[in-house]
């Protein structure tokens, strides 16, 4: 993932009136958006274990399987995550193992 460079003074106010013109940041939204880290956190630990199906990481985990299956489908379009075969029916996803860059 790319570093991410710091705003300066102006940016942060620009940004800080853009939040405020859409509503800002209120608590459901901050909850949300935790609710949203800690289940993408979740998922993503669970398969440093082991690929796995999307109906065993919702049972495990104890989120809705339509929720995985979001994140695991938004994860797999950003190369995180790839199949590994089938188990009971189900496709097994599991964490694309990052590889050292190839010097030429």
């Amino acid at each position: 993932m790319a570093a991410r460079k710091a705003l300066n003074a102006q940016q942060k106010k620009s940004l800080a009136d853009f939040r405020q013109s859409i509503g800002g940041a209120d608590e459901i939204k901050l909850k949300r958006h935790q609710e949203f880290l800690s289940a993408r956190q979740a998922i993503r630990q669970a398969l440093e274990k082991q690929p796995d199906t999307v109906p065993s990481l919702a049972e495990s985990l104890h989120l809705p399987s339509g929720e995985v299956l979001w994140h695991i489908a938004a994860m797999r379009k950003y190369g995180q995550v790839r199949e590994f075969g089938e188990m009971g029916g189900y496709i097994r996803y599991g964490l694309v193992a990052s590889e050292p860059q190839k010097k030429d």
